[in-house]
């Protein structure tokens, strides 16, 4: 098994091409950096996420059904505007601070963010009844590709990339439960997801260092394929996003999956899409024949969305238990 805690080099891909022979020139350098956000981590104030959570409020907790607690706190980006945690805590804590989840609403197009709703507790609340304190934080960008008019979808396009396709949004969850959530065991961070939001989560999963392991629930791990010729062509068209292309396939976790180094959940029903499980499979067999440690359960049927919360997330509470356990 691999090594869990090794951190995937930031600078890649350096090349560097020398004149010979008796030319005067100077020598040619090319230098190249692999993803932007990282060049914006080496260069941006190295406290700038702790520096907006220090001036953000502390969770104020509630009762949420049967033991549970749950806080909204609202947050503001470094990229302008603000998004929405939910925290919750397991009711009674346990002496010992304990694991934490992450978790974006599902729902989109994989091109724009989400708000969170109500209906999303759902996948929430099973996490937390099981030990683990979560945060759900919401994507920017919202939009409904149904309702909202092309402005708006630009509108959130342009946000959604401005937060590194969630990944901003992810960080700064993950700020706020290190530095303002004393419960919480900052070693012990997982992310997941449903659908797109488990993109997400394997995105994420595969930039941040600090992520323990990644729960994926039926996730388009190829946004290109999934999306279509007929969806990437539209979107081509009407200009939704510049660079179509390029654009999707940097968000996709097929893209970086050798960086996905951490333990990995994927969860699929074979009657789902096909557009989503043949690369969902593709992906997990690359990562086995990698030698990473990934567990892959498919069931025969049941669609896209209910075997997620039951057997889904069930299965994947004990599968991080077990991960947790082989420290």
């Amino acid at each position: 098994m691999p090594n869990r805690r090794t951190l995937t080099l930031l600078l890649l891909g350096i090349g560097l091409t020398f004149g010979v022979g008796c030319s005067q020139e100077k020598p040619s350098i090319t230098v190249n950096l692999v993803e932007p956000e990282i060049i914006e981590q080496i260069l941006a104030p190295p406290d700038f996420l702790a520096n907006i959570v220090q001036n953000a409020p502390p969770a104020q907790f509630m009762p949420q059904g049967s033991g549970a607690k749950k806080a909204t706190v609202h947050l503001q980006m470094p990229t302008g505007g603000s998004m929405t945690i939910w925290v919750y805590q397991p009711d009674p804590l346990p002496q010992a601070k304990v694991p934490c989840v992450f978790i974006a609403p599902a729902g989109t197009i994989m091109i724009h963010g989400k708000k969170l709703a109500s209906g999303d507790t759902q996948e929430h609340l099973p996490w937390v009844n099981a030990g683990f304190a979560v945060v759900a934080y919401e994507l920017s960008g919202d939009a409904d590709p149904e309702k909202s008019s092309d402005v708006q979808l630009k509108s959130a396009v342009r946000q959604f990339r401005g937060a590194k396709a969630g990944l901003l949004n992810a960080q700064l969850a993950m700020a706020y439960a290190r530095d303002k959530v004393s419960f919480v065991d900052e070693s012990k961070f997982f992310t997941a997801g449903h659908s797109s939001a488990g993109t997400v989560a394997l995105y994420v999963a595969e930039m941040e260092p600090q992520v323990k392991g990644c729960a994926a629930f039926m996730p388009p791990v190829d946004v290109r394929q999934t999306l279509g010729l007929n969806a990437m062509t539209k979107i081509q068209n009407i200009k939704l996003v510049e660079d179509a292309g390029p654009f999707v396939s940097s968000i996709s976790p097929a893209t970086y999956i050798d960086r996905l180094s951490k333990p990995t959940f994927m969860f699929l029903s074979k009657d789902d899409r096909s557009e989503i499980t043949r690369p969902a499979e593709s992906f997990a067999r690359k990562l086995r024949e990698g030698g990473k440690d990934v567990t892959l359960i498919e069931i025969e049927r049941g669609g896209h969305y209910q075997p997620m919360l039951q057997p889904g997330i069930p299965l994947a509470i004990e599968w991080a238990k077990m991960v947790l356990a082989t420290d």
